[in-house]
């Protein structure tokens, strides 16, 4: 079982795919919190564990995702079944490729909305409209902005256009252009925003507040925080990795552009959460979770007068530039499906992969104001998908998937996968998705059902 040349032709080099991998993985990134959960685990303690879980458990299934992709080389529900067919498993693994296109869109679908509001505040920074805000007034600017389903809708459906447009082009000329000119980009305003916000936040205060050893603030439940990050750092599961693999030749060395694409990622992260939080102990304010952290608590650590509105621009626009690079990767996965299973052109493809996603991301922006109150069970449709996917469809998938390949593939099928380069890396390789991996996944799967929390409180009663 060798792996076959690829009929769509490579990625240009392997510096021009680790740029796209490393646009993959950097979004509106998890890894962007590092430092704020350090502060609440222990600090180094935490950063140790985390780091422990991108090599046992975020490593071994992101090379599984290559890997697989690479041999593949279709769309992933055919090729699941065709792998299927040479293992002898049953075909009903074919679904694992469907449900890893499925979270890609539904993740796309709210992705395009948080982007465009991105955009909209860049705009707004640019203007000097957002610095020097108590809570209450970048809680009021936020919500105008969501609730308004007008503005939202413009800002979506410009942001899902130049997603489009992106990946009409092609894997080459159209996501591996964009990644290589505007990935360098992205870190040289990541550090530029870091320098400025070191210079005028509380630099000193933050590292001392991550710079401890406290063990006893880690914890079960911190060791489930740092693994949870650890996964959702390099967007797994989400049949783009794959996708992405599938462009990969078969000489390529995957465990070394694993580590590259973890190297890039965390130091990305960290550096921009470390401006974050020196910005935001510079003013003594509570950082919020999730949006509210980019949308409401940094508005109020910005100063008055042009350094304000450098550090917005600086900020919006980085985080702008990164979604639409992750965008663009999450939107090839359903391009591939449309343009194989219906026989379409890239241009018509994309375009209808992106007519789906545009429509579950209006049920994303109706749910801050129109449909606010409709809930089902507490929680509204953004809400739900945002569950769906992130603490089901995702570790459901990654869980299967380091099944298939541990469980369901002999040895030799998988070595056969796995590449004629690092063959001495391939037993630890299996081994990890064997047990490290695969436990984690069902960690993170039971984490996010909340069915640890009886254990948390157990373990934390005093």
């Amino acid at each position: 079982m060798q792996i076959r040349e690829s009929s769509y032709g490579y990625w240009s080099s392997q510096p021009a795919f680790l740029a796209v991998a490393c646009a993959a993985a950097v979004g509106i990134g998890s890894s962007a919190r590092v430092p704020f959960l350090m502060i609440e685990y222990g600090g180094l303690g935490f950063l140790l564990v985390y780091l422990l879980c991108l090599l046992l458990v975020a490593l071994p299934i992101l090379v599984a995702e290559w890997s697989l992709g690479r041999w593949m080389r279709d769309e992933l529900g055919a090729g699941f079944a065709r792998l299927s067919q040479t293992c002898g498993a049953s075909r009903h693994w074919t679904w694992l490729g469907r449900l890893a296109v499925v979270g890609a869109v539904c993740i796309l679908s709210y992705y395009s909305v948080i982007a465009g509001w991105s955009l909209g505040y860049l705009f707004r920074g640019a203007g000097g409209f957002l610095a020097n805000r108590d809570a209450a007034e970048a809680s009021r600017i936020f919500l105008k902005l969501a609730r308004d389903p007008e503005r939202s809708l413009a800002w979506h459906t410009l942001f899902m256009v130049m997603v489009t447009v992106t990946v009409s082009y092609g894997f080459r000329d159209g996501i591996e252009r964009a990644a290589r000119r505007l990935l360098p980009v992205i870190l040289l305003l990541a550090l530029g925003f870091a320098a400025l916000a070191f210079w005028v936040g509380a630099l000193p205060e933050a590292l001392d507040s991550i710079l401890v050893m406290d063990l006893s603030r880690l914890g079960w439940r911190g060791v489930v925080e740092a693994l949870v990050l650890a996964f959702f750092t390099l967007g797994l599961g989400l049949g783009v990795m794959m996708t992405l693999g599938a462009y990969l030749p078969a000489s390529a060395p995957l465990v070394q552009l694993a580590l590259w694409v973890i190297v890039v990622d965390c130091v990305f992260g960290f550096v921009l959460g470390l401006g974050l939080l020196a910005l935001l102990q510079g003013g003594s304010i509570t950082p919020g979770n999730g949006l509210a952290l980019f949308f409401q608590s940094f508005p109020q650590s910005l100063p008055d007068g042009v350094v304000g509105v450098v550090l917005a621009i600086l900020f919006y626009l980085l985080l702008f530039l990164a979604t639409l690079l992750a965008g663009a990767t999450l939107l090839e996965p359903i391009t591939r499906y449309l343009m194989e299973r219906h026989r379409q052109t890239r241009v018509f493809a994309a375009t209808g992969g992106a007519v789906i996603v545009w429509c579950l991301g209006v049920g994303t922006l109706l749910s801050f104001g129109v449909t606010a109150e409709l809930r089902l069970w507490g929680q509204n449709y953004f809400e739900w998908m945002q569950f769906l996917t992130s603490f089901v469809i995702v570790p459901v998938g990654a869980l299967l998937l380091c099944v298939f390949v541990a469980r369901v593939m002999s040895r030799q099928t998988s070595l056969a996968l796995w590449g004629p380069s690092e063959r001495l890396l391939h037993g630890g390789w299996r081994f990890a998705l064997r047990y490290p991996a695969r436990l984690g996944v069902v960690v993170i799967l039971l984490h996010g059902l909340g069915l640890l929390e009886p254990f948390f409180a157990l373990w934390e009663t005093p």
